[in-house]
């Protein structure tokens, strides 16, 4: 892989890492009636950049499948498209199920619960969350990806060099500062917090 091309994935982590912290807020905002800091100090949640790079390096994308830099020669775009999805689907209840049960056993405390959603698998993955993740990704890496990555390395190597590994580092120590007060403090303490419950959205679900 060019240096060039690491850079670019590195963009990538960075929009694909905002707009977790996006869907999550989202989430809460029609489900809890709230939106908050997701126990970050910046609008970034890096597992999900590091999560998208991660299956792009192990499956490719729905266009060119690949099962760890090996094509698969699977001609037709529905068959490549819904095993890119089930590879998806697997890799998310997998690591939501790592993900929670880590943060759990070393801080003691429960960073999510999907316990009152029908199909849940432990209470850090379910079928519907899965399921819905999983669009979310594919939809993403099948229209939106390959564009990005063409776009940044079209830009100035030196800028994309420098935005690239301004955005890498804030985010690496934003989250390494914040895991670290999350283990000793052993809880989750949110800076801001804003009420949603007047939100059309909100009123829609809960009517």
């Amino acid at each position: 892989m060019k240096t060039a091309e690491i850079f670019a994935l590195c963009m990538i982590i960075t929009i694909i890492s905002f707009l977790g912290f996006a869907v999550e807020n989202i989430w809460l905002a029609i489900t809890k009636g709230f939106i908050d800091n997701r126990n970050m100090c910046l609008p970034f949640l890096i597992g999900y950049g590091l999560a998208i790079v991660a299956i792009y390096l192990m499956f490719g994308t729905p266009a060119e499948l690949i099962f760890f830099g090996k094509k698969l020669p699977v001609k037709s775009a529905f068959v490549r498209t819904l095993i890119y999805f089930l590879a998806v689907m697997v890799c998310v209840s997998v690591g939501e199920i790592l993900l929670g049960t880590l943060v759990e056993k070393t801080c003691h405390l429960y960073w999510w619960d999907y316990t009152r959603l029908p199909l849940h698998i432990t209470r850090y993955t379910s079928i519907p969350t899965s399921i819905a993740f999983s669009l979310l990704i594919t939809t993403f890496m099948q229209l939106f990806f390959q564009p990005l990555m063409d776009w940044f390395l079209q830009m100035d190597l030196d800028t994309l060099r420098v935005t690239s590994m301004t955005f890498m580092t804030l985010m690496t120590v934003d989250f390494l500062f914040n895991a670290v007060r999350i283990f000793k403090e052993k809880k989750l303490t949110p800076i801001w917090k804003i009420n949603t419950t007047r939100t059309l959205g909100y009123r829609l679900l809960h009517s």
